[in-house]
């Protein structure tokens, strides 16, 4: 199924619409980066912005913000025009933001790369129409490969009890390759950071993990004058093989 039918089911629909809304909704890993990088005024791009809940949870840490959503779901965008008016909301995907170069401050993104194994597209994306920073989450693991994919990986879309709907693509990426993808972008970040924690993979996935870990990576990004980049990943618990020619 295709990933806009797939997360127009109702169940998506509806969890989405209830769930996300609040700052009490934030994952322990969310709850590190986001209040560092909002500031007032920022302009932030939120890809896969579903019902338009981070935009209640950006404005509720730092009131002054312009938001823009993006999602490939209709429905949940006419859901968020709806309920929060004062924002903006379009219909497109990741892989073609239709935004000019750094016109963002902050661009962020939750739940979509875990569940597309075309990270490096949408990375890239994201990474252009940002002008300072890339907030986004991924679910990594050491030494897989292209293990954990489309291919061998999926998630049954089933909300709070109620029946199957869809299946979609469950990505587990290799964290090293991920790193080494993210110091090559161009231009070269000024920094990347990363927290996160192993957890259990959910009932609902096929997959041949029994724990993944749960990323959040922030990437800051550089100049044409960079040529090295912090590193700063010692709270998530992977051991990285990191080209040390790239960072400082």
């Amino acid at each position: 199924m295709e990933p806009a039918n797939a997360w127009s089911q109702p169940s998506a629909i509806d969890f989405y619409y209830k769930h996300r809304h609040e700052v009490s909704d934030l994952y322990p890993s969310e709850r590190v980066f986001l209040p560092r990088v909002l500031f007032p005024g920022i302009k932030v791009l939120d890809v896969g912005c579903a019902s338009g809940g981070f935009f209640n949870i950006m404005r509720t840490l730092e009131p002054a913000i312009d938001y823009t959503g993006i999602d490939i779901v209709e429905t949940a965008i006419d859901l968020a025009r709806q309920r929060y008016p004062e924002a903006r909301f379009e219909v497109t995907d990741g892989e073609v933001i239709p935004f000019d170069d750094g016109t963002f401050d902050l661009v962020h993104c939750t739940s979509v790369l875990n569940n597309t194994p075309r990270y490096p597209e949408i990375w890239k994306e994201m990474y252009r129409v940002s002008n300072r920073f890339v907030l986004a989450d991924m679910r990594l693991l050491k030494d897989i490969g292209g293990r954990g994919s489309e291919q061998d990986s999926r998630y049954t879309i089933q909300f709070e009890g109620q029946d199957q709907e869809a299946v979609v693509p469950y990505v587990v990426s290799d964290a090293d390759e991920v790193i080494s993808f993210l110091l090559n972008l161009n231009p070269r970040p000024q920094a990347l950071r990363g927290t996160g924690y192993f957890h259990e993979v959910s009932e609902l996935a096929i997959t041949p993990y029994s724990q993944v870990c749960m990323s959040l990576l922030l990437v800051e990004k550089g100049s044409s004058a960079t040529s090295r980049t912090k590193l700063d990943l010692q709270d998530l618990p992977l051991d990285f093989a990191v080209d040390p020619a790239l960072v400082q």
